[in-house]
């Protein structure tokens, strides 16, 4: 599945703003086959779809002044509570404004990554610098790591409500998540129908137990992955970077894709290197806000 126009020839630096548009083409794809809300002006972004997960409400590519910022936040804040939305996420990095935008949104009681980790998922390691983009040619990706995988391990797409419930399951194990932020991806794939989400799932299975995660998504020109998982007790054999790659290949393959880019937690640098990613200087935040009302 193709989104927009693809990138070609591009720079490390727009490749690192790409993760950003990758990232808004999703929350765009998440209202409208959700039927829920979506607002996108010049200044400033957000969506709510039903799925108890803060991935389905957001905010994000904020462009705003200084002497508008703490209006706009309470605003936003407004917005969500009057909708009984339990949290959302604000998205910032290096395009968005004003410079101290993280310090306000703190101010108002929204938590940064390190702090979320302690509340919401023990297993995403991040610190409040954000998380870093990495960017990779999709044509000189390293597949031999394909081979190196133990005997006995497979990938396969998500066809059915079974294997849609392991992908679910190795998620909630591998970052000590709520069992609520795992459904919700079953919630809304469910809508929208196994198949014919713009979103692809994958799940690799060992012996035929379900032991790693990874989903795809295309748009903002480039393919991106987000819920790559591997659960404790499989890591250290390849399985992680397999499971990453062969979507990726994919996209480029079938779809045309030039790059692959995404977000990486701390602990999923190492593995994104090994198969053909780089480090960029751009990194993205998010900021956790919480009804507490």
């Amino acid at each position: 599945m193709t989104t927009g126009t693809i990138l070609t020839n591009a720079e490390d630096n727009q490749l690192g703003l790409a993760v950003f548009e990758n990232l808004y083409d999703l929350f765009r794809s998440m209202a409208k086959g959700l039927d829920g809300e979506l607002s996108e002006n010049n200044n400033l972004s957000y969506h709510l779809t039903f799925p108890t997960n803060p991935m389905f409400k957001g905010v994000w590519n904020a462009r705003l002044s200084t002497e508008e910022a703490d209006e706009s936040i309470e605003n936003i804040i407004a917005w969500f509570k009057a909708r009984n939305a339990p949290f959302f996420f604000w998205w910032t990095g290096s395009t968005t404004t004003p410079d101290d935008l993280p310090q306000r949104l703190q101010a108002h009681g929204l938590l940064d990554m390190a702090e979320q980790q302690k509340e919401l998922a023990p297993g995403i390691k991040q610190t409040e610098l954000g998380a870093p983009c990495m960017v990779a040619d999709l044509a000189s990706m390293n597949e031999s790591i394909l081979s190196e995988t133990p005997d006995g391990f497979v990938i396969r797409e998500v066809s059915n409500e079974a294997e849609l419930l392991e992908f679910k399951h190795v998620f909630v194990e591998t970052y000590e998540i709520p069992e609520w932020a795992g459904q919700a991806w079953v919630d809304a794939t469910s809508t929208i129908g196994i198949g014919k989400t713009p979103w692809r799932m994958f799940v690799g299975y060992l012996d035929n137990k379900p032991v790693a995660t990874n989903m795809l998504f295309n748009g903002g020109g480039v393919a991106s992955v987000y819920a790559v998982a591997t659960i404790p007790s499989a890591r250290g054999k390849g399985i992680g970077g397999a499971i990453t790659l062969q979507p990726l290949l994919e996209a480029h393959n079938k779809d045309g894709y030039k790059y692959g880019v995404l977000f990486s937690t701390e602990m999923g640098v190492k593995v994104y290197q090994r198969i053909g990613f780089r480090m960029t200087e751009v990194r993205i935040n998010r900021y956790l806000w919480r009804n507490q009302s």
